[in-house]
């Protein structure tokens, strides 16, 4: 529990700078009692103070005492970034009893410090000059006081494969209701098709226990033969329309939605692929070696095509999974079967981690890996019914024919029918290859952009079994920490249109890069014009672009406002400044 927030309004600005040496990243570089010193003679600045380490515990309380003994509304941080650390200054601030947004940070050891590394004087100059206009900004400072809401403690898991099972499993056993929507007539998806691991592991198994789980599970809601027909909403308070096969809807309100909805074997139409029976797919063979031994213990050999793309697929990108799937099969293959003559032709073999060992046992007994290359990639014909395939190997420098009982293509994963509408629908990305794209493949990899939507599985990319449950699991964990919430904050740093000045040009809706403005009734433009432009506080990303784009400056980004930014009293480049 917080204290009672003080009321300022009306206050002349009473500022408290406070410095972090932060040894040697700053202090060493940076003369801190010079900054100290001299921000003591900048205007509404009535108390400066060296915190040492300021986000260690003794110099977060150094300022929650100075903001109390010397009645500080104003609180400038020379510190370091306040991509990491202006959370916990805000939090400090707050525990004062003062707004959160009445804080500003200064980085004084990115923007000094790093930059004049070998220039102690420069830095302690520009130092100086940052908390200057880090203290005019912060005299222009207002209390900004965020909504809430509590969210719909539910969520919505699109797709029945291993990802969407996982997910759906993992937040249910924390407590909270999951609706599972999955296109099919089964869950399980591709997991059906896939019939024994390299590994040894039988996948089956897996899936009778996570379908076993799902059906038992009270907090779970299954619709299979469903699909999402309308989503909108915001994070915390989602709505969806879903359509069933039998022209039914239902309606859902949640509050995150978990994209698992999987990818399929591509169809090529080169390689006499559905025009010859002998040509099939990995997981056609994969099928035979499973159920249908009879069909391949009297082949004479077998051929294997790596890297088979549709032609109209434009990039090119890895699979990641056709090479172990192909050596899984050639193992077995040459197990049924051992005087079966298995060639793999490839442009390249991935199989990373520890799987190197399955490749190698593949040649130990005696699949043999002939390499081509995109200028001489493999050409088959058919000659009364024999296939012959004929390459170039890269290694020998020379033409190679063979004459196999049976071709099989290694053909790409591509994203799951409906991908790109349903992206449209989530109002999320895609990659060049078709798969949703995530907000940051290294800081935020199962998030979109979208607040509240989540991914995985192969619809981010293709992945094996381990890995798809591990980011399923990730991704459930995602999702909770927003269905905890009680209740869930929303607003802060977001754009705020002013009607009075709203001329309804729609430049904001044309260039939100999250397409959040719109054109409501509810408000009076300029002129008594019908409607002005709205930007929903729960949706906003904070981003800016509106605001700088507006050719009416009806448009202010809250703790950004002209005034903050533009002050006239504490020019960036002034030069009154003296060390």
């Amino acid at each position: 529990e917080y204290p009672p927030e003080k009321d300022i309004l009306g206050e002349k600005p009473r500022i408290g700078v406070f410095s972090c040496r932060c040894y040697p990243t700053m202090d060493g570089i940076v003369d801190i009692d010079t900054l100290i010193d001299k921000s003591s003679q900048f205007p509404h600045v009535v108390h400066t103070a060296d915190i040492g380490y300021g986000c260690f515990p003794d110099g977060l309380q150094q300022i929650k005492d100075a903001i109390q003994e010397h009645n500080l509304n104003r609180v400038v941080v020379a510190a370091c970034s306040h991509r990491t650390h202006e959370s916990l200054f805000q939090k400090t601030v707050r525990e004062a009893g003062l707004n959160s947004y009445l804080m500003e940070m200064v980085n004084i050891r990115g923007f000094a410090a790093w930059v004049h590394a070998h220039q102690p004087e420069k830095a302690t100059r520009n130092g100086l000059e940052l908390i200057r206009v880090g203290v005019g900004r912060a005299a222009e400072l207002e209390p900004i006081y965020k909504d809430s809401i509590p969210p719909h403690q539910r969520a919505l898991v699109l797709g029945g494969g291993v990802s969407g099972m996982t997910a759906a499993l993992s937040i249910a056993d924390s407590g909270f209701d999951v609706v599972l929507v999955e296109r099919e007539e089964y869950l399980g998806g591709n997991l059906h098709k896939v019939h024994y691991l390299v590994e040894g592991e039988n996948p089956n198994k897996l899936l009778r226990d996570l379908v076993n789980r799902i059906i038992a599970h009270e907090h779970i809601t299954v619709m299979t033969r469903t699909e999402l027909l309308e989503h909108d909403g915001h994070v915390g308070a989602y709505h969806a329309v879903l359509r069933h096969r039998d022209g039914t809807q239902s309606d859902i309100s949640h509050g995150v939605t978990i994209v698992a909805t999987g990818g399929q074997e591509s169809r090529v139409d080169h390689y006499m692929l559905g025009e010859h029976p002998s040509v099939i797919t990995q997981l056609e063979l994969e099928d035979k070696l499973a159920f249908h031994i009879g069909d391949v213990t009297d082949l004479k050999q077998v051929v294997m095509i790596q890297c088979v793309k549709p032609k109209e697929e434009t990039y090119e990108y890895c699979s990641r999974i056709c090479c172990i799937s192909t050596i899984k099969n050639a193992i077995r293959l040459k197990t049924i079967n051992p005087n079966c003559q298995v060639t793999v032709l490839y442009k390249d073999i991935i199989t990373y981690g520890f799987r190197e060992q399955y490749y190698t046992e593949a040649r130990d007994r005696g699949v043999i890996f002939a390499r081509y290359d995109d200028t001489h990639t493999p050409v088959v014909n058919s000659d009364n019914g024999q296939i012959i395939v004929s390459m170039h190997e890269q290694m020998l420098d020379r033409e190679l024919i063979l004459t196999p009982d049976l071709l099989v293509l290694s053909t790409s994963i591509q994203p799951s029918q409906g991908t790109k509408e349903l992206a449209k629908l989530l109002k999320v990305p895609i990659s060049n290859e078709g798969f949703f794209l995530e907000a940051h493949i290294k800081m935020r990899p199962m998030d979109f952009m979208e607040e509240g939507i989540f991914i995985c599985g192969i619809a981010h990319y293709p992945k094996f079994i381990e890995e798809s449950i591990s980011q399923a699991s990730a991704t459930a964990g995602r999702a909770i920490t927003i269905l905890s919430k009680k209740p869930f904050h929303f607003g802060g740093t977001v754009a705020v249109v002013d009607p009075n000045k709203c001329v309804g040009c729609l430049t904001c809706m044309r260039t939100c890069p999250f397409e959040i403005p719109r054109v409501t009734d509810e408000f009076t433009g300029v002129g008594e014009l019908g409607g002005a432009a709205y930007i929903e506080p729960t949706l906003c990303h904070g981003c800016g672009t509106c605001t700088a784009e507006c050719p009416a400056n009806a448009i202010q980004l809250l703790n950004y406002k002209d005034n903050q930014i533009m002050v006239p009293d504490f020019p960036i480049l002034g030069s009154w400044v003296e060390l």
